[in-house]
């Protein structure tokens, strides 16, 4: 998601203005005269300019989320706006990480991927360097791994197949699995709803406790259930916005 559109989500979410988003940065700074007004705000929103270091880490203070959440959006806004998170910039990042998960699966090798939950943009880089017979591999894994970090990360990588003809799978998994379930919808709540690990646990596995924001997060969900490259975040999306929609439009004013 670009920055811009992060900030104005977190901004919306504490029914803060523009200019009060820019008094809450001049306090933050300790610098009114110096800090930016509704002006840069807006144009920070707009996307036609992306926060510096200095204003992400301010940022990230009175919005409340994690500076590295942030910073991230910027780093990848800048090197592509027009194509956000496209393939050429993930390989930048998770480029080496990739290959190696890809040549694991190529030698029928399941250990790194039964290590530790992997992410979004190496799952989709991953994806992309995976032939017919690794996909055969990753669906045995996805099907009958002995341990749910590797069906998981089989899920993961199926899910994000250029051309998308794993989906189907992929869906029955996740709707018959409970651990790649909850492991994946904490992943994509994670992602979606900028939020820790745990914090996206528990808004997967009991939403109704954040009511007083469900219409914060059926708008983040409802973007990501149109994912064109990932259809596991879609499904997991449908289902929690199923579970929001008695709550929303009940948030608080």
């Amino acid at each position: 998601m670009p920055v811009g559109q992060l900030i104005r989500d977190l901004r919306a979410l504490k029914q803060w203005t523009q200019a009060r988003l820019a008094e809450e940065l001049a306090v933050s700074a300790g610098d009114p005269t110096g800090a930016p007004g509704r002006d840069a705000v807006k144009r920070w929103e707009n996307g036609k300019v992306v926060p510096g270091k200095h204003w992400i880490g301010h940022l990230a203070r009175v919005l409340g989320v994690p500076p590295g959440q942030l910073a991230m959006e910027a780093t990848l806004d800048r090197v592509n706006r027009r194509v956000f998170l496209g393939l050429s910039t993930l390989a930048v990042t998770h480029g080496a990480l990739a290959a190696e998960m890809a040549a694991s699966i190529a030698d029928r090798d399941p250990g790194p991927l039964a290590r530790v939950q992997t992410t979004h943009g190496t799952d989709i880089v991953t994806a992309s360097l995976a032939d017919k017979a690794a996909t055969a591999n990753l669906r045995r894994w996805m099907l009958g791994g002995d341990m749910p970090i590797l069906r998981v990360n089989a899920t993961g990588i199926l899910a994000k197949l250029p051309g998308q003809g794993q989906a189907d799978q992929v869906a029955r998994v996740l709707a018959h699995d409970e651990e790649v379930r909850r492991l994946y919808m904490t992943a994509v709540t994670s992602r979606v709803c900028a939020v820790d690990w745990m914090t996206a646990g528990r808004i997967a596995s009991r939403p109704t406790d954040y009511a007083h924001r469900a219409d914060f997060l059926a708008t983040r969900f409802a973007r990501e259930a149109l994912n064109p490259r990932d259809s596991g975040a879609r499904w997991c999306s449908s289902v929690m916005l199923r579970e929001l929609s008695p709550m929303i439009g009940r948030s608080p004013a």
